[in-house]
């Protein structure tokens, strides 16, 4: 798609696509299932932001499903994000510094991504659902019961200090020996 002609015109596209249209997120995920629980929901408006400038919003809902990495067990994990885009033209402007006063509220700034009169809006939708899985993904509470925020969070338990021992030896009468 042309995607600055798409946000000129304050266009809105929307569909839903299979999760194993996606190979690079793929790769590292279990068998997805079929059907609607296997699809990502996705949205895109283009708009113009405070300073005038061209702007996309993208929306994505689904739940791939992902390999707990402490049970090993697969289950589905929930995505609903949202993200402003500026496309820019060129790699230089990427890069292209902001005004001072911009820097300081970076969260509000939209993310700017080289876009194109060839978009690939699938690819970019691709990169956010990348993004939004964890990295280590796990369970709150595995299935086995092993686990949780609780159990991580936990001291160890408290063991005897080597030194505290050695004190006791010095402590020692040798008349008592």
């Amino acid at each position: 798609m042309d995607v600055f002609e798409f946000m000129r015109l304050g266009r809105l596209a929307q569909g839903r696509v299979g999760l194993g249209r996606f190979l690079r997120l793929m790769q590292d995920l279990p068998e997805q299932p079929a059907g609607e629980q296997g699809e990502v929901s996705w949205e895109a408006q283009g708009e113009r932001g405070a300073r005038g400038e061209q702007l996309l919003r993208l929306r994505i809902q689904a739940a791939p499903r992902v390999t707990c990495q402490r049970c090993l067990g697969a289950f589905a994990w929930p995505v609903d994000a949202e993200v402003l885009l500026q496309p820019v033209l060129n790699e230089a402007e990427l890069d292209q510094d902001l005004p001072q006063e911009e820097e300081d509220v970076d969260a509000d700034l939209p993310e700017r991504v080289l876009g194109s009169r060839r978009f690939d809006l699938l690819a970019q939708i691709e990169d956010e659902l990348i993004l939004s899985i964890p990295y280590v993904p796990r369970h709150p509470v595995c299935p086995d019961g092993r686990g949780g925020d609780d159990a991580e969070d936990a001291p160890a338990p408290k063991r005897p200090s080597p030194f505290g021992v050695l004190a006791q030896l010095q402590r020692k009468d040798p008349a008592d020996e």
